[in-house]
């Protein structure tokens, strides 16, 4: 294998920099391309679908655009996607979805002022446990999830009587969203891991799609830098003594390519189903530690509506389930009616995760046409639905005109899940991401994505834009450069 020949800008004399073979397009492989083409390196970008953005995907079956992945910038202090977005001359919601009104599981509507309670001492408890985790985790006991420490709150609160402690209870299902997974299933010892970005949640009303459009310039100004429809099966590193590791690359239509590193962006997911094998294996340390963390699985459905019914009420809808059922969760919607205009629409956004997450996905994989996926859809749906302000069976407006539901359970591209979470008997996650993230620099082959961001950013689109960053800046120190100060290029 050769290096490409560059001509440096300082000498005008020929100087060989390395090529670097990146899987994946998402954040996180768009990140690290942008690094390492500034430092002037041949790179090559391989991606298994026929888009960019990888978990990060926009529709308009609906009309205006929605985004089937992340919705939110998590955290506008420091948070380099905030740049990014406003480059995009994207527009945020945040006030507009913060009046929230509470359901009791019979239908009713709790008081304003007992809702907002209960929803603050969600947060509150969320909160107090990541901060009780990050400082007492080496005397935690192993195998205690954050729900036995929701409930050890719940019991500590004085004057509450049993209905107050059930609506507290039944409110905790809504922090699966953020875990990804139903919060019994939460390690409590790893619960710091889960520590926000300081500052506000954004919600992204012009969807990320204009961000991720920016995110790509880079390498679509690189002639030949980017190929779509690439699925890579095989890494095989064979190490010479003058060039150090020389990479294969196989994909799925049996293209190889060369490469003098290799930076490995496909999801957590994936890595735990071994879609890629590598040639000499991966060390067993690493192999652990990917197997230690979770994968959790976050769904999203919208359902619009010839006209917002429910304008003149609240934005955010929380639904409190029974706990002694298993049919129903805890439910929220959020109305993308009150978002800024013109991104407004009379559309709601449900989020759903773990068993509710299973069901809608299996709704949509093994129904057998379209309409039955719709009507059972439109079916779970439709308790909450009746609850919402001004309803009514003989309202046109309160009919459902269609659905979007995301299906990232069934996508082997993103690794059968959504996001990187931390499930009750991790031991200690933090020195597992440390581990994946430093990959085998031996071989100068490195992986990257949300599942190794800092501790800050970890399962979010910032932490991957992160991790994309460190992974190219241990890139070029493997090639001798130290480069600490990259900057955005587009």
């Amino acid at each position: 294998m050769t290096n490409t020949d560059i001509i440096s800008e300082n000498d005008g004399e020929l100087s060989k920099k390395p090529k670097v073979l990146i899987i994946g397009a998402g954040t996180c492989g768009l990140r690290a391309a942008e690094v390492l083409i500034q430092a002037g390196y041949e790179v090559k970008v391989l991606e298994a679908r026929d888009r960019v953005g990888g978990r990060i995907a926009t529709t308009t079956k609906l009309g205006l655009p929605l985004d089937l992945g992340a919705n939110w910038i998590h955290g506008n202090v420091g948070n380099p996607i905030i740049a990014i977005a406003e480059k995009a001359n994207s527009s945020y919601s945040v006030d507009e979805l913060d009046d929230t009104v509470v359901f009791a599981p019979d239908g009713s509507l709790l008081p304003k002022r007992l809702g907002d309670d209960v929803v603050t001492k969600m947060w509150d408890y969320f909160d107090e446990g990541i901060t009780y985790s990050a400082q007492n985790m080496a005397t935690i006991q192993p195998n205690i999830s954050f729900m036995e420490y929701y409930k050890s709150k719940i019991a500590s609160e004085e004057g509450w009587d049993e209905e107050r402690q059930a609506y507290q209870l039944q409110v905790a299902d809504l922090l699966g969203s953020i875990v990804a997974t139903e919060i019994n299933k939460q390690d409590f010892r790893n619960l710091h891991m889960e520590e926000p970005i300081p500052g506000e949640n954004l919600f992204l009303s012009s969807t990320y799609g204009p961000v991720m459009d920016l995110m790509a310039q880079t390498v679509l100004k690189e002639d030949g830098c980017l190929e779509l429809n690439k699925p890579v099966e095989r890494v095989e590193t064979v190490l010479t003594v003058d060039s150090g590791p020389v990479h294969s690359v196989y994909t799925k239509d049996g293209e190889v390519y060369t490469a003098d590193a290799v930076l490995c962006s496909i999801p957590l997911g994936s890595l735990k189903q071994d879609r890629i094998k590598f040639d000499p294996p991966m060390p067993e340390k690493i192999r652990q530690s990917i197997k230690h963390l979770g994968y959790g699985s976050l769904e999203k459905t919208y359902i619009t509506f010839p006209g917002a019914f429910w304008m003149d009420g609240p934005s955010y809808f929380i639904f409190l389930a029974d706990s002694t059922t298993s049919d129903h969760k805890t439910m929220a919607a959020i109305s993308l009616a009150h978002i800024t205009p013109p991104h407004n629409q009379p559309t709601l956004l449900f989020y759903t995760h773990g068993s509710a997450s299973k069901y809608i996905t299996s709704i949509l994989q093994f129904s057998s046409s379209p309409q039955e996926s719709r009507a059972k859809i439109l079916q779970f749906f439709q308790p909450y639905i009746s609850k919402l302000p001004n309803y009514s069976p003989t309202n046109p407006d309160c009919i459902p005109r269609d659905y979007v539901a995301t299906n990232w359970l069934n996508d082997e591209y993103a690794g059968n899940g959504s996001y990187t979470n931390f499930p009750v008997g991790l031991v200690d996650g933090v020195e597992d991401v440390r581990v994946i993230e430093e990959g085998i620099e031996e071989r100068r082959l490195w992986f990257c994505g949300e599942h190794t961001a800092p501790l800050l950013g970890l399962a979010s689109v910032s932490g991957a834009y992160w991790a994309g960053e460190v992974a190219a800046k241990r890139c070029l120190r493997a090639f001798g450069v130290e480069r600490e100060d990259v900057t955005t290029v587009v």
